[in-house]
């Protein structure tokens, strides 16, 4: 096993991202050259397969147009019902319904 390329992340001389051989930090996915190299077969990780969904380009499509159908009928109802009825705060509405206790005095003297 002279000097192939391997990741120290599965070596049994690596403890706490520090080699135990060299001495130094590392890296432990970067791949290198190592004459030290032990096998540590517990530090293996399974690969987890994840499933994907594929979708056609007809779908896709017919998702977009669905999604810009409903942007539109949302944007026209905001339009009509009008939310923000105070020109100065045209977002968030009037504030002024909101109270704030930061000035009060508690003692209540």
């Amino acid at each position: 096993m002279a000097r192939e390329k391997i990741t120290c992340a599965t070596c049994a001389n690596e403890e706490n991202k520090k080699c135990l051989i060299k001495k130094c930090s590392i890296a432990l996915n970067k791949r290198r050259r190592c004459d030290y190299f032990k096998l540590e077969p517990t530090k293996i990780k399974e690969k987890q397969i994840l499933k994907t969904v594929r979708m056609s380009y007809k779908e896709k499509e017919a998702l977009r147009k669905e999604y810009k159908e409903q942007l539109k009928q949302f944007r026209q109802a905001a339009k009509e019902h009008n939310y923000s009825s105070d020109p100065k705060h045209p977002l968030t509405g009037d504030l002024s319904r909101f109270t704030s206790t930061a000035g009060k005095d508690r003692r209540g003297g």
